[in-house]
């Protein structure tokens, strides 16, 4: 029995969305149904999006979304899609119910004997459950009907020779499936589509804009609220306007990139807007809370993660003109590195020690250079720290990345490592959404030698400036150690001027796995380094978040980025995918200046026991520096201490019915335990929430805060009233 439907959508999501955007999707979706209609959907109804997330059904059974519907995974170009009707199991074990019905023609339905025909004999689990959709209407121009359409599903009702067939809302199929409760088959973790995988990476500016802007508005939203708890008065009204302008450019197709070049000037201006909306509102915030704690004329450091930290910090203070250095709250010298100076003012880096989590920490600026050992070393062919020595060839690439901590070369002695490789990409008629597995047989040498020089030389971070130039293009990198943080950070600007180009940066190490993990929405997966079966040769380009990790057995490299969503795994092979140059559907698509950053981590253990959630955090979401205007005291202020393995806090934000404050955490590496979150204010009352702010149940609070179970991967939101 087949059945037709008129297609109703609630929102529409891409792979690259941060997990905080897909809830604020949803709840925004949600909220206009509520309004318009005086109704509350149950359906995510996603016809064409490319790709789908393992952690998506935790996020809609989160949200009180329990059925999923698409088309798109019959678009696998080898492997077809085996289930049509099915649960569909996420990351954390929750599930939904999912419908993929196997169409004639995808989302554009016209209702007709032939497609009526066509959707039944394609079901799959005709035998458990007799019925299947047939959404009709125009779902490529807005899902709209016409009458020639109602007309065939009306005589269609009962006609000899064709399935039997009923007009009907989709919330009336599912929901019929769930009482006759079928034998259905379950699918679990991510629904990946063997197509379309140039999205992740084309139109690269506007990607790295909703990166930025995600996290820019998370901490805009964390201090300001940690500000007005404390007493502050942040007008946090216009994040709400801000929110609304990066959701809207998540809006297929503008953030896959498959859009006209039009789109991407007007998506850029409206990504600057948010963003100042954002800077304003955490300057605001950070400002007040540094009045509020640091003494005046001080350097108060934010961070918004809740674990202590010790990673880089760049600032901008008043020249102190000479020589000086910084003095944490506990008396502890600081080393300084001017990075530039001008107009009465000092671009400065340093490392603190121990900024507390959610909370800040205040540093004077004193007079002279403290007597301390500057362990960098920097060379034209190499780096060298307390944790790595670093060699290069005169091409710039590393061949040879000892990690002195364990004594291990870390980089295959077969093979450079930091390869920046050009490919042919194309030609190709939708070449904005496709690369193809044949990419790295048509590799294009680079024709002009690279020049290398010293940067930076200490005392807080040294620097190898690699250069070069390609046909019209011209590529620049930064490569960066430190003296207290064991990470390898690169910095790269890029005049791009190619087309039918991609460029990929390559890391070969010495590590084996027959899988490599990927960050994901509020979690991680693994995929295949191997091409084993059809099915694994298929992912020869996959989607990742802040890193990707290859560990083998106590040790591993993670490869983290701060913009870029395109990977690909495979053998001892980590590599990130920076540009791409497609003609269609904008001939100047990504043409000009590219600013990105990449970093490597290696670290013992695997993923979790070398905090890569952690670091892949802190890569994405520097610490924050502003002088105190205030006479605070105390120098060390926090919100709250979080415990619990493998915890992080997402979002802190006013509750959107003005009810207290929202606060999320997931657990991010798949480990069951006890959390606990204590507040520096104690709460008056906590709330459990779903993941769109409706209560579920009082918690009991005790010792300024409160405990829970967690789950692996679990995401789990609470309203706080002070």
């Amino acid at each position: 029995v087949g059945e037709l439907l008129k297609m109703e959508g609630l929102i529409d999501l891409c792979i690259p969305r941060g997990g905080e955007s897909l809830i604020r999707q949803v709840l925004h979706g949600l909220a206009f149904y509520r309004d318009e209609f005086a109704t509350r959907p149950r359906v995510c109804w996603l016809p064409d999006v490319f790709g789908y997330p393992a952690s998506l059904p935790a996020i809609l059974k989160g949200c009180g979304v329990p059925y999923f519907m698409t088309c798109k995974l019959h678009w696998q170009s080898t492997n077809p899609f085996p289930h049509h009707l099915f649960w569909w199991e996420g990351l954390d074990g929750s599930q939904i119910l999912a419908h993929i019905p196997k169409l004639q023609r995808y989302y554009n339905g016209t209702a007709t004997p032939e497609e009526l025909r066509v959707a039944w004999d394609n079901f799959n689990q005709k035998v458990a459950y007799d019925e299947v959709m047939l959404p009709f209407g125009y779902g490529d121009g807005g899902g709209g009907v016409t009458e020639e359409m109602l007309q065939y599903a009306v005589r269609q009702r009962a006609f000899p020779g064709l399935p039997a067939s009923r007009i009907a809302g989709g919330e009336d199929y599912f929901d019929r499936v769930m009482e006759e409760s079928p034998a259905l088959p379950t699918w679990q973790g991510e629904l990946y589509l063997e197509t379309h995988r140039g999205t992740y990476t084309t139109q690269s500016r506007a990607k790295r804009a909703n990166r930025k802007s995600e996290l820019l508005l998370r901490e805009a939203e964390l201090f300001g609220s940690w500000a007005n708890m404390a007493g502050g008065r942040v007008d946090m009204g216009p994040l709400g306007e801000a929110w609304r302008q990066v959701l809207l450019q998540q809006f297929h197709d503008i953030l896959p990139g498959s859009s006209i070049g039009q789109v991407y000037v007007d998506a850029m201006a409206d990504y600057d807007r948010a963003q100042h909306v954002a800077q304003q509102v955490r300057l605001q915030s950070a400002n007040w809370l540094a009045g509020q704690h640091a003494p005046e004329g001080s350097l108060a450091v934010l961070n918004s993660l809740h674990w202590t930290r010790s990673d880089p910090v760049e600032a901008t203070i008043p020249d102190p003109d000479g020589p000086f250095h910084l003095q944490d709250a506990q008396g502890r010298s600081c080393r300084v590195q001017v990075i530039s100076r001008g107009d009465g003012q000092a671009r400065i880096a340093f490392e603190p020690f121990q900024v507390p989590g959610t909370g800040l920490e205040a540093f004077t600026i004193r007079p002279g250079d403290p007597d301390l050992p500057n362990g960098l070393h920097a060379w034209e062919r190499g780096l060298e720290n307390a944790f790595f020595r670093l060699e290069l060839n005169d091409e710039g690439e590393i061949v040879r990345l000892l990690d002195k901590r364990f004594g291990r070369e870390v980089v295959d002695p077969e093979q450079p490592a930091h390869l920046w490789q050009l490919f042919q990409d194309g030609p190709e008629r939708e070449a904005a959404w496709n690369v193809h597995d044949t990419f790295d047989k048509r590799q294009y040498p680079f024709e002009e030698p690279a020049q290398i020089s010293v940067l930076e030389s200490g005392p807080v971070r040294a620097t190898l400036r690699i250069q070069r130039p390609y046909r019209n293009s011209f590529m620049s990198v930064d490569v960066r150690v430190y003296q207290r943080t064991p990470r390898i950070d690169f910095v790269a600007d890029v005049d791009w001027q190619e087309r039918q180009t991609m460029l990929k940066i390559a890391f070969p190490i010495q590590a084996r796995a027959p899988e490599a993990t990927c960050e994901i929405q509020f979690g991680a997966v693994q995929r295949p380094t191997h091409r084993n079966t059809s099915w694994d040769q298929q992912k020869f380009e996959v989607c990742a978040h802040h890193w990707v990790d290859l560990s083998e057995g106590g040790y591993g490299v993670s490869l983290l980025n701060e913009g870029r969503y395109g990977h690909d795994i495979k053998g001892n092979m980590l590599r990130l995918t920076a540009l791409r140059g497609p003609e269609y559907p904008d001939p100047e698509a990504d043409l000009g200046m590219h600013h990105f950053a990449y970093a490597l981590w290696p670290h013992q253990g695997d993923w979790r026991q070398g905090e890569t959630v952690r670091r892949g955090w802190e890569f994405n979401a520097p610490l924050l520096a502003v002088m105190s205007p205030g006479a605070g005291r105390q120098g060390v202020a926090h919100l709250m201490t979080v415990q619990g393995e493998g915890l992080v806090v997402s979002a802190l934000k006013p509750a959107e019915d003005g009810q207290g404050y929202i606060l999320r955490c997931y657990e991010a590496q798949g480990s069951r335990g006890q959390g606990q979150i204590t507040f520096a204010r104690p709460p008056k009352q906590v709330i459990e929430t779903n993941l769109v702010e409706e209560d579920e149940g009082e918690v009991a609070l005790a010792d300024s805060g409160f405990s829970f179970a967690y789950a692996p991967f679990a995401i789990r939101t609470f309203r706080v009233i002070w």
